[in-house]
């Protein structure tokens, strides 16, 4: 393999940062805002393009529960609104977790186990332990 030379070595690779996901056409405006929010706040990394449906669901989902609740606060409040809100919130909630939205989906996945002691590290607690009881 050829060295490289001095030239080559100055000049640096542009690094290409990954772009966000851009709220698609068919949103309501409550849901754009949603998706937008979203996406601002995490890691430019963090959504794929395969999210993009998933995400779409979440942010209409969130509307319509935001909507529900807005109309449940009103005097005549429908009954049909507590349904509205109840299934929205559900959605969200499957949603979430699958975005890692939620903070139980962000946790990873491996629970820190404690590490064992090795058979000269137990040697030599028992070795202490014994000298402790001999004194």
């Amino acid at each position: 393999m050829p060295r490289k030379s001095a030239a080559a070595r100055a000049i640096s690779s542009i690094a290409t940062f990954p772009t966000r996901l851009k709220p698609p056409g068919t949103l309501s405006e409550t849901a754009r805002k949603e998706f937008l929010r979203i996406v601002a706040a995490e890691a430019p990394d963090h959504f794929r393009a395969s999210d993009l449906p998933l995400l779409e669901e979440y942010c209409e989902a969130a509307a319509l529960a935001r909507r529900a609740a807005t109309e449940l606060q009103s005097e005549a409040a429908a009954a049909r609104w507590l349904a509205v809100w109840e299934k929205a919130t559900r959605v969200m909630t499957a949603l979430s977790m699958r975005l890692r939205l939620s903070p139980q989906a962000r946790m990873p996945n491996n629970p820190k186990r404690p590490e064992r002691l090795s058979y000269y590290e137990r040697m030599a607690l028992e070795e202490a332990d014994n000298a402790d009881g001999e004194a």
